[in-house]
Parts: C-alpha cells; sequence; structure tokens
C-alpha cells in the first residue's frame, strides 16, 4: 500500500520515492523466457545499490533479483556501452527460477529508495512451457523509427485494437530500421525507446538488424547501439539451438519457434555460420507454428526491389530454401516500405520472381472469403509458407516499383501486422494508422494436407495495389493535394514585388538538394527533421540549375540523364510576424511544386492530360517572379518551419534548368 509517498510492503521494506539518479531510458523488457526475464534501465549515474524485487500477480511476497545477476554498463570497463550520454548506466537484471507461463509486477530501487513509482503497466509474464499449444499475440512493426506523427498514430492504432479486442499482446517482433537515419545511440532514444516506452515496459521487443541501425552497429561483432539496446539469446537461453551470435538467434513460446536472422552484414550464404546454424535450428526444433523474421525482403516491388538488390535476392536464393525444407510457416520482413502479403506458396527462388510453378493456394486467405491456407498439422518440410512485408510502421513509400507476382494483398498506407495464433490457427491482421483492418488472413494447420502446386495460378497486377497513404502517389488524397496545388498554381498569378521586404531566406542561402536521378523515398523530406545528410542529400547555394550561366550550384550531370531535382530549407519565424505577408521570390525554367510543412500548396507549370498523366508546362527563367503566400497563411508557423520545392524539367535533353527561390516578408517601412 502507499501511504504519503512511501511503499509499504509485507516484508515490513520501506521505500521512499526519492533518489539521487534519474533513470532515463527505460524500463524495458528483454530476453524472456519460460523460468525468467532480463530487465533493462539507464540512469544519468552510477546507483549505490541497484535492486529489483518482483512479486507474483496477485501475490504480496516480494522476492529479490540476485546481486550479482544485476549487470552494470557504463562508457568503461569489458562490457562497456558503444556510445550514451555522459555518465550514463545501464542496468541488465536477469531474474531467474521464476513459473512458467506466470505473470509478475516489478519494482526497481537504489538501495531503499524507488525510482519509479509502482504502475501496474510494471510487469512482465514468462514464456509458457515448450510445446505447449498457448493462446498467443504478436506485434511486428517495420521501418518505423521516423520519430514523426504517423509512428505514433500506428502504434496508438495497435493499443486501441488490443484493448477493444480483449486481448494484450504476449510479445513484439521488429524487423529493422528502428531509429532512423543511423541507429545512433540518441535516435533509438528519440526514435524507439520514447515513442513505444509504455508498451516496452511489459511487452518484449525481439529484434533484427536493419541497414539503418547497420550504419553505427556491426553484425560481426555484435558491437553498436543496436546491441547495446537488446539483449539476445545467444547460448540458447530462451529456447533453439545456441547461435553464439546476438545477429541470429531463435526462441519458443509454447508451440511457437520464432527464428530472428541478420539479412544486413554477415554472410547469407549456405557456407555462413548463419545458415549452417538455421539448418540445425530447424532440424531440432518439434514446434507446431515455426517463423522467421529479418529485415530485407526475399520478395518485394515495394520502395525496393527483390530481383535486383543483393541481400534480398540472397534471401530469397539462400535462406528460403533452408527455412522451406525446415517446415517454415511465416517469414516477415520490412526495408520495403509497404505492406505486402503473399498467397501460400513454395520454391520461389528465381530471379525474377514469377508466380508460375510456386504457388499452393492462391486465394485471400480469408476465411470469410477465399477460405483460410490449409497445411498439414505437423512440422511438415515444403508444406506452405506466407511471406509478408511489414516495412509501413512509421515509414511510407511515395510509390511502388512495381508489384510482385506472388503477393496477394499490396497495400501503401502506414500500419503494422497483428497475428494471433490459436492451437491450429493462424490469423493474420494489417491494421492501419486509424485503426481499420486491410487486410485478413488465416492458416490452419490440421491433419495431412498435401499440396499441389497451381498450373496457373491468379497473378497480382497494378489493381492490386491499395494507395491509399498520405504522400502516396495516386492516393485520393495526394492526388487531390495536387490538383488543388494546380489550381491554386493557376489563380496565382505573379505580381510585382512589395517595396518593403525582409529576406527569410535570402538570395543565395544554403538548401539541401537532392540531384541524381533519384527521388525521395517518403514525403518526410517536405517535414521539419528530416536529416537530409542522412539520406544522402548535398547541400549548396541557390539557384540551382545548368545551361545558362547564373547558377551557383550547377547540376552538370543533370541533362540527359533526369528531370527533377529536390531542395529544401529548414528556417525560423520570429514570433509576432504576420503570416500573411509571406511570399514567394523565385526564378524558375520549366516548372516547380512548393510544399511548406508537409504541405503541398502551390505548383506552376504541371498539368494533367485527360488520361492522367503529368505534363510539363515550357517556363523559360526570364528573371524572378514574385507569389503572394497570403492564401496558404495557415499553412505557416511561428517557430521552425520548412520550405521544400521540386523542380522540373519538359524533357531530360532540355537546355537548361533553374530553380533560384527566396522567401520574403512584407515590412510596414523599408530595411535599411
Amino acid at each position: 500500500m502507499n501511504i504519503h509517498g512511501v511503499l509499504v510492503f509485507g516484508l515490513g521494506l520501506v521505500i521512499s520515492f526519492c533518489s539521487a539518479a534519474e533513470m532515463t531510458r527505460g524500463p524495458y523488457l528483454q530476453l524472456a523466457r519460460q523460468d525468467g526475464i532480463t530487465i533493462v534501465w539507464r540512469t544519468d549515474k552510477a546507483l549505490k545499490n541497484p535492486r529489483v524485487a518482483y512479486q507474483k500477480e496477485g501475490d504480496r511476497k516480494l522476492s529479490q533479483c540476485a546481486a550479482n545477476a544485476i549487470l552494470p554498463r557504463g562508457l568503461a570497463g569489458q562490457d562497456k556501452l558503444s556510445k550514451a550520454p555522459e555518465g550514463t548506466i545501464q542496468y541488465e537484471a536477469t531474474i531467474s527460477g521464476l513459473e512458467p507461463g506466470t505473470s509478475y509486477r516489478y519494482f526497481i530501487f537504489d538501495g531503499d529508495t524507488e525510482l519509479l513509482k509502482s504502475d501496474v503497466d510494471h510487469r512482465f509474464s514468462t514464456h509458457p512451457p515448450a510445446g505447449k499449444a498457448t493462446p498467443t499475440r504478436i506485434w511486428v512493426v517495420g521501418d518505423s523509427g521516423t520519430g514523426e506523427h504517423h509512428q505514433l498514430l500506428v502504434h496508438r492504432a495497435m493499443q486501441i485494437y488490443t484493448k477493444e479486442t480483449k486481448r494484450p499482446l504476449d510479445f513484439y517482433l521488429h524487423v529493422g530500421d528502428m531509429a532512423y537515419g543511423q541507429g545512433t545511440d540518441d535516435q533509438f532514444q528519440k526514435k524507439f525507446f520514447e515513442p513505444y516506452e509504455k508498451t516496452l515496459r511489459n511487452t518484449v521487443c525481439w529484434a533484427s538488424l536493419g541497414n539503418h541501425e547497420g550504419s553505427s552497429s556491426d553484425g560481426k561483432k555484435n558491437k553498436g547501439p543496436f546491441f547495446d539496446a537488446f539483449v539476445c539469446p545467444t547460448r540458447g537461453e530462451a529456447g533453439g539451438l545456441p547461435s553464439g551470435s546476438e545477429s541470429f538467434y531463435s526462441f519458443d513460446y509454447g508451440d511457437i519457434h520464432v527464428i530472428c536472422l541478420n539479412s544486413h552484414d554477415i554472410d547469407r550464404t549456405p557456407q555462413g555460420e548463419m545458415a549452417k546454424w538455421l539448418v540445425r535450428d530447424l532440424a531440432n526444433t518439434q514446434a507446431n507454428w515455426i517463423m522467421g523474421f529479418w529485415h530485407h525482403p526475399p520478395y518485394t516491388k515495394g520502395t525496393h526491389d527483390s530481383d535486383t538488390e543483393e541481400q534480398l535476392v540472397e534471401m530469397r536464393n539462400h535462406i528460403m530454401p533452408i527455412m522451406e525444407k525446415g517446415g517454415v510457416d511465416m517469414v516477415l520482413s520490412g526495408h520495403s516500405h509497404i505492406y505486402e502479403r503473399s498467397m501460400l506458396l513454395d520454391g520461389a527462388y528465381a530471379t525474377p520472381t514469377t508466380a508460375k510453378g510456386v504457388i499452393f493456394n492462391d486465394g485471400d486467405g480469408d476465411p470469410k472469403g477465399d477460405g483460410a491456407y490449409l497445411k498439414s498439422e505437423k512440422k511438415t518440410p515444403n508444406n506452405g509458407t506466407v511471406a509478408i512485408v511489414t516495412g509501413h510502421g512509421g515509414a511510407l513509400g511515395r510509390n511502388a516499383m512495381g508489384v510482385s507476382p506472388v503477393m496477394r494483398r499490396i497495400v501503401m498506407d502506414h500500419g503494422s501486422t497483428i497475428i494471433d495464433i490459436d492451437g491450429d490457427t493462424l490469423t493474420g491482421v494489417m491494421l492501419d494508422l486509424h485503426g481499420k483492418e486491410r487486410d485478413r488472413f488465416s492458416i490452419i494447420k490440421r491433419g495431412v494436407v498435401k499440396q499441389r502446386i497451381l498450373e496457373n495460378p491468379w497473378t497480382a497486377s497494378e489493381e492490386t495495389l491499395e494507395r491509399t497513404g498520405a504522400g502516396v502517389l495516386g492516393a485520393p488524397k495526394t492526388d487531390a493535394d495536387s490538383t488543388k496545388a494546380q489550381q491554386a498554381g493557376a489563380k496565382n498569378i505573379s505580381k510585382p514585388m512589395p517595396k518593403n521586404i525582409k529576406a527569410l531566406i535570402p538570395k543565395n542561402a544554403q538548401w539541401d538538394y537532392l540531384a541524381n536521378g533519384e527521388h525521395p523515398e517518403t514525403g518526410m523530406w517536405t517535414q521539419t527533421g528530416y536529416d537530409s545528410r542522412e539520406e544522402g542529400w548535398k547541400s549548396g547555394p541557390a539557384g540551382f540549375g545548368y545551361g545558362d550561366g547564373d547558377d551557383r550550384t550547377e547540376l552538370k550531370d543533370m541533362r540527359g540523364k533526369f528531370t527533377k531535382i529536390y531542395i529544401r530549407h529548414e528556417f525560423v519565424i520570429p514570433p509576432g510576424t504576420d503570416l500573411k505577408r509571406l511570399g514567394l521570390l523565385i526564378n524558375y525554367d520549366d516548372a516547380f511544386v512548393l510544399h511548406v510543412n508537409g504541405k503541398e500548396l502551390l505548383s506552376k507549370g504541371i498539368t494533367k492530360s485527360k488520361e492522367g498523366k503529368t505534363e510539363i508546362e515550357k517556363h523559360e527563367a526570364s528573371g524572378a517572379e514574385y507569389f503572394s503566400l497570403e492564401k496558404f497563411s495557415e499553412s505557416f508557423k511561428q517557430g521552425k518551419n520548412v520550405i521544400a520545392l521540386e523542380g522540373h524539367n519538359d524533357g531530360k535533353d532540355s537546355s537548361d534548368l533553374s530553380l533560384d527561390p527566396v522567401l520574403l516578408l512584407e515590412t510596414e517601412q523599408a530595411n535599411h
């Protein structure tokens, strides 16, 4: 009970709430197993006497974690952190000797002082006995680590869904890219631990290394912020065979066997240590359900192409045959910022991927639609797999590179995947950021099912792809915004520049720019906080262009190769500024699109044909033109803003291009 800020336990232990040290990360759960768990947290300075107490749900008896089972990690010493704020100490408390399938509450102290108030959310559950069929709910998220609003909405949608369905999560799989742009310690803090804090304090996240985490973490050496953040099994502590590496491992949850692989920076060939371990691990397990997860998808045509990219091709060519021979039911991945879910397939190892000769069931998998996918009840080699790409937890592509022929459902919108396993039935749901079910399918494992390859399976096409996400090309809102911007451009005729002006973004200011034939993968480039340098952008003074001798940043390689340039500039509008007095002074050739704080406001020289094709009108840069932004004042704000511009040429062989913007503020009197 709690009496005036003092916690009193039945053991006669009295704990106060004051502490000299402040908790800066966590607590969060790691490495759950049948008989124990690891609780991790950080403080801004060393604790005098770190302690963890726990009690079984409904029981007043308080037990203590052994003092020698709490590992402190700082910036020095044998178990040092790779990088963290000065003075940081990370504590990893491993509790053992617990009962399987049991719920507990936990408390963290420095001596007799509790570091955080007791809360019902500070709880954990041990894994059920291996082999025991246990109703299980799993949350699967990928490519979430933007730190943006969409990430929070996806998380919130899951929380509401689990509450409304009265079924909490049992564990959480992250398929990588949880901390853009380079997986640094600070990015982990802001884009993973802080957004998911309430979930992580009572749900274990098992994670796979993504390419963005791989920028600062080494999968071969198991070093870096990723490996600081996660405590993964290396000795078979949670079931499965020991891997000797935190880069790849497995664990058991009742009659479910889960395998995590590193698709990023270690050997993916059959001769590599990971593949050889995988063969042994699959042979060893007798679990009824087997699933694997990693970052790079074996099948995708979203923002990445599994027919052309090395890591993706190798996971399909080398790893999928091992997984399917070992009886896998499902593989989960991310990397491609889209949701894609396959039909029931086997043997799709060819490049390019084809649906011919590899599909067992080409239905939608929905029990209320074409019916669930059927498989044999026991682990059976090559009995059918469902592959899911769920790389839309925060990032989202603007367009797809095509359509993978083996996919049954394709959705370009933010969301995540929830998997429920009840006895012989697995149900998968794609939940979008609004909490709407966008896909539902089931796998039923019952009796003996002898699969047959379909000669002429249904094949996905462009019509299969649902384009609904914010900023996705072809999405209703995106098309509407573009049309609105074109209409605004048609109405917004250039005017004489006001006499009294002040430059908020002056002429020849430094802008970040992307001019190499590539396009921004998502709409995040139009929002504040986008780290363009980490995404490979360059910096240079305006104006941008080629061919007319007056460009400060000359794009020498543009002619004959590409037609678009993207530039962005973050700036501050002072308090008290009249936002209706803003204006854009711009010299351009041939067309431009203006974005402010994530909104497409105005386009000039861009039209759509009757067939819906985008067309660029020719326009010569004969001098700067002034456009009042009064009608768009609500899109600006006092404080930090970002202006993002697309510059378009009417063709690759155009003789020149110009994009030279200045943002002005009309003032009451002349500036001297």
